[in-house]
């Protein structure tokens, strides 16, 4: 498994120079955004385009990021769709009492 590393946050830009690979710095920039509720639950991250829009990148480099973060449980991508923050994120996200609360009696229906 990958060590996506730390100390990245939402708004960071990505830096050729860096240690870390660029599909590395670009996932956990995403990552930093999925749990502070940029990218909630059930809702699309950037796809290929976008990221290489946004950041720059190669399209190889924004795709092999969309698989890492599928490979660590972040999101699910569906062919022709999307990708999507699944439920591991949303665990990650600051949620307050009243959201904590929804979420448990959800859990208990039967």
């Amino acid at each position: 498994m990958v060590d996506i590393p730390e100390g990245y946050g939402p708004n960071d830009e990505l830096d050729p120079e860096a240690a870390d690979p660029l599909y590395l710095q670009l996932a956990a920039v995403l990552i930093s955004r999925i749990k502070s509720g940029a990218y909630p639950l059930g809702r699309s991250v950037p796809g290929v385009d976008r990221l290489m829009q946004e950041f720059g990148l190669a399209r190889g480099t924004a795709r092999k990021t969309l698989v890492l973060l599928a490979e660590q449980g972040y999101v699910r991508t569906v062919i022709g769709k999307g990708s999507f923050v699944i439920e591991r994120a949303a665990e990650d996200q600051p949620t307050d009492a009243a959201e904590g609360d929804a979420s448990t009696n959800r859990s208990e229906r039967p």
